[in-house]
């Protein structure tokens, strides 16, 4: 009886530790799962990231570090696996040191080169002219209602490059159209009681197009008028 008794808790022994291995080794697999998609999942966000800057047309200068070694890695790894799959938890290299903290450092540094890649973008978007002549003629009465839009829409271009939108393409055709409006206002500002030389040559000198030739007696004269010439500056191309 008492050798039934103990044989018994032998067996139960025996089946507690198997199970409490197994508990080990499976929570070294959910660990190793956590590590894996975690990186995948950074990765896929910078690569479709990527893709949408290149659809856009977005210039973006970046090259992840030593990439084919990590693939490299990641065939050995599954190799590995495939023959054993603990090796899950005996793999030929340090798992999180040498690979998945390496992939996430690499999407992280890709996100961060596609933030200044978009903000570089929306920089070159906005590069509406010098802000200092808009400021000079919101001082006309006639002008300040198109100075007023004119500047709004700018605000709002500028803002985009805040931070990089999930929505690369609709923010994108946002953005066209409010350059397409800031060219619209630009076209539109004029005023009945000024002259046709000086709203041509205030248009554009702030988009930085004014030629010397454009720069009559009659346009000097309604600048002074106005004291707005220091608000004029000529450059060489």
């Amino acid at each position: 009886m008492l050798l039934d008794r103990a044989s018994n808790l032998a067996i139960k022994i025996n089946t507690y530790q198997k199970l409490k291995n197994g508990a080990a080794e499976i929570e070294q697999f959910s660990t190793r799962a956590r590590q894996f998609e975690s990186a995948s999942h950074l990765l896929g966000r910078l690569r479709a990231t990527l893709t949408a800057l290149a659809n856009a047309g977005v210039a973006i200068d970046f090259e992840p570090s030593d990439a084919q070694g990590y693939a490299n890695k990641a065939r050995v790894l599954r190799e590995a696996i495939k023959e054993d799959p603990a090796k899950i938890n005996d793999p030929p290299f340090d798992i999180k040191h040498d690979f998945t903290d390496r992939l996430n450092g690499i999407a992280s540094a890709g996100h961060k080169a596609a933030s200044t890649a978009w903000k570089a973008y929306v920089e070159k978007r906005a590069a509406f002219g010098a802000d200092d002549v808009l400021s000079a003629l919101g001082q006309v009465p006639q002008f300040r209602a198109s100075v007023s839009k004119i500047q709004q829409i700018r605000g709002e271009v500028a803002a985009f490059g805040a931070s990089l939108p999930a929505d690369l393409e609709t923010a994108i055709a946002r953005l066209d159209a409010l350059v397409s409006q800031h060219e619209a206002a630009w076209k539109a500002l004029a005023a009945s009681d000024i002259p046709s030389s000086v709203v041509a040559f205030i248009r554009a000198a702030a988009s930085s197009d004014a030629l010397l030739s454009a720069y009559t007696s009659e346009v000097q004269a309604w600048l002074e008028r106005r004291n707005l010439l220091g608000a004029f500056r000529i450059k060489l191309r």
